[in-house]
């Protein structure tokens, strides 16, 4: 036998460390228990839990909504899968077989409902059980046929493990045929992987800056205009009483050319300035100090250099294509830090926009439109000549203005002209100031609503995307049908059959790197990969397979086999952090070591009024921990002599429960 050593390192701090989808989705409460719940909500919590994988909650509260008197078939139902799901009839506590005894006269077999079916179902295998009768399987197999599928399929997935002798190979055939065909059912390929991703949060953007003109600015333009415009109109009026048909040609003809200059001459400056700024965005940035490892900036880093990578135009070089547009890049990581770092939205809630704004430069690459801004905000030869000509002729014609007004009035006309040039430079600033900030700002809100429209059908269409993402109780029910088709496998090759078998386990763990990761309110986490472990108890020894499962495609890579006597199993720990990180540990007497983190730390990301126990307890009952704990640990400590004395131990226990199950279904 080759040692085999799976390690999966438990990240306490950061435990999403090179996870490239995660998700817990707190608006989903399948598990969550209000206070003050009544028996109908603990039964509905129940159910959840058991479709979950985690029977022991699940017969926690279901029990309690029986004790309450709430005694529907259902609840019955239930309840039995919970007591007996993923264990053998050796491993009932004193406790499980005390409350069997305690509802024996409860059980509404007389009901005419689809539960009860389910129920004298339960009753058949119970009785198949110590039966060699042929007669009774054959209608063992044509209860099961006739009932409802849903309930065919809990008892077959829940009582595999329970049922043994004759009736369990009718069971495993049944099994592992519902199993093929459930394990790729519903759209598992398509859907799987939107269960690892969180609810997208709203889109953001950097407001626009409003224009930074002030009122000050707008009374001292509107002094200062006031004021140039007195001494304009005082030379006016000198070359109107002046009777000259040259000078008064002249004033009117700069008002034209003056006013072509300060349309023209704003557009103008507006573009230059636009262009120039848009142009500091596409520059390439300046090196500064890396974010903070681990903090929010660090991880929207990680996720522009995740799509920038990913999202290349076809006929450019990668490294080209990231070296040009590096500024732009950096300008909208800037800006996705600045609106959301405050908020308390992680980087996976807007992984979504971030991969949009690259998508988006991606196409706006493709079109030819990343910078057809620099064409779009270039001015025309026409108007710039325009805007020249009219600042030339405005001032040719003021000059003669003046120049006709100072001979008939010279002190007052030299007063006014020396008014005029003081005031006017202030005034075309002060009023150029205000138009091109008002210009700027409208043209950045409509960029905003441009972008924010864009951005909203963006989140629309993932969310609709997501929204068919699939149930904790669906993640739960196809990881147990890879689960049993991966057992049936070790059997085949093996060349064993369910009789064959003392007893098996299966531990499901995180494998590395998973990538993707997910979780219900209160429920345990679900990879996109797994290491699956199957123990299988053989007279002759322990057959052990091991495979990655990758969850989404259904698929098992790198399966790997071992076959070890029962004495050369030196021990079976399980080593538990302080945050109820546990690691399954399996020594063998020749030093090889098997090691499976098989749940991470319960205080990882928890929502608010989370409990770290109970989502502990939620992770051991899913993982199969506790089954295979019973099973290796006895060989460990007692070697082959364990399977006599198992069945020793287990044989009045056996006739106890056999006894009250049939007292509980007569």
């Amino acid at each position: 036998m080759t040692a085999r050593q799976v390690t999966m390192a438990v990240h306490d701090n950061a435990s999403n460390v090179g996870v490239q989808a995660e998700s817990v989705h707190g608006d989903i409460t399948v598990y969550f228990l209000p206070p003050g719940a009544g028996p109908k909500e603990k039964l509905r919590v129940g159910v959840n839990y058991l479709n979950g994988g985690m029977p022991h909650k699940a017969g926690e509260l279901i029990y309690d909504v029986l004790m309450s008197g709430h005694t529907s078939s259902e609840a019955w139902f239930h309840w039995l899968l919970a007591v007996m799901s993923g264990r053998t009839l050796r491993q009932l506590s004193e406790e499980d077989i005390a409350k069997l005894s305690a509802v024996r006269s409860r059980l509404p077999l007389h009901r005419q409902d689809v539960w009860a079916d389910g129920l004298r179902v339960i009753s058949r295998l119970l009785d198949a059980l110590d039966s060699q009768q042929p007669e009774l399987r054959r209608l063992v197999r044509k209860e099961l046929a006739g009932l409802d599928p849903l309930l065919r399929e809990k008892i077959m997935r829940h009582l595999q493990l329970f049922l043994s002798g004759p009736v369990e190979d009718e069971m495993w055939t049944i099994s592992v045929a519902d199993a093929k065909k459930a394990q790729c059912a519903n759209g598992r390929s398509e859907r799987v992987w939107r269960f690892f991703y969180p609810a997208p949060a709203n889109p953001r953007a950097r407001q626009p800056v409003p224009a930074t003109t002030t009122g000050r600015d707008v009374a001292l333009a509107v002094v200062t205009t006031a004021v140039a415009a007195a001494a304009a109109g005082w030379l006016c009026w000198v070359v109107l009483t002046s009777g000259r048909v040259g000078p008064m040609a002249a004033l009117l003809l700069s008002i034209g050319a003056g006013y072509l200059c300060a349309v023209h001459g704003a557009a103008w400056r507006f573009n230059v300035e636009r262009r120039r700024a848009k142009d500091a965005v596409h520059r390439p940035p300046q090196q500064r100090k890396a974010a903070p490892s681990g903090g929010f900036a660090n991880r929207v880093d990680r996720l522009f250099k995740q799509y920038a990578g990913r999202y290349v135009p076809e006929g450019i070089d990668r490294a080209e294509w990231l070296n040009l547009t590096a500024g732009i890049r950096r300008h909208l990581r800037d800006e996705i830090v600045e609106v959301y770092r405050e908020t308390r939205v992680s980087d996976k809630e807007i992984a979504w926009l971030i991969r949009h704004r690259v998508g988006d430069l991606k196409t706006r690459w493709a079109n030819g439109a990343l910078w057809a801004y620099r064409e779009q905000l270039r001015t025309p030869v026409r108007f710039r000549a325009l805007v020249v000509l009219g600042g030339l002729v405005a001032a040719a014609c003021w000059l003669l203005v003046i120049a006709t007004a100072l001979p008939q009035k010279p002190l007052t006309g030299a007063t006014a002209t020396v008014v005029l040039l003081v005031a006017a430079w202030p005034a075309v600033r002060g009023w150029s100031r205000i138009v091109l900030e008002g210009r700027r700002f409208a043209a950045d809100q409509t960029e905003y609503d441009q972008r924010m429209a864009d951005s909203w059908a963006a989140h629309e269409r993932w969310t609709r995307k997501l929204a068919s993402k699939p149930e904790d109780a669906e993640m739960a029910a196809w990881l147990d049908c890879d689960c049993r088709l991966l057992i049936d496998k070790a059997m085949a090759h093996y060349k064993l059959c369910p009789t064959d078998v003392i007893a098996y386990a299966v531990i499901e763990a995180p494998a590395k790197p998973y990538m993707k990761r997910g979780r219900v309110r209160n429920g345990p986490w679900r990879y996109g990969r797994y290491e699956l472990l199957v123990f299988l108890l053989t007279p002759d020894g322990v057959r052990q397979m091991s495979a990655e499962l990758d969850l989404e495609q259904a698929t098992f890579h790198n399966l790997r086999r071992a076959n070890y006597r029962f004495e050369a199993v030196a021990a079976v720990r399980v080593a538990e952090s302080d945050k109820q990180a546990r690691t399954f540990e399996l020594a063998l007497v020749n030093g090889e070591l098997t090691t499976v983190n098989v749940t991470e730390a319960s205080t990882d990301r928890l929502q608010d009024g989370e409990n770290p126990l109970t989502l502990s307890e939620a992770a051991l009952d899913a993982s199969g921990l506790t089954t295979t704990l019973h099973v290796l640990e006895g060989v460990a400590a007692e070697g082959k002599e364990w399977i006599q004395r198992e069945r020793q131990r287990g044989r009045k226990r056996e006739e106890r429960f056999i006894s009250a199950m049939r007292d509980l279904f007569e």
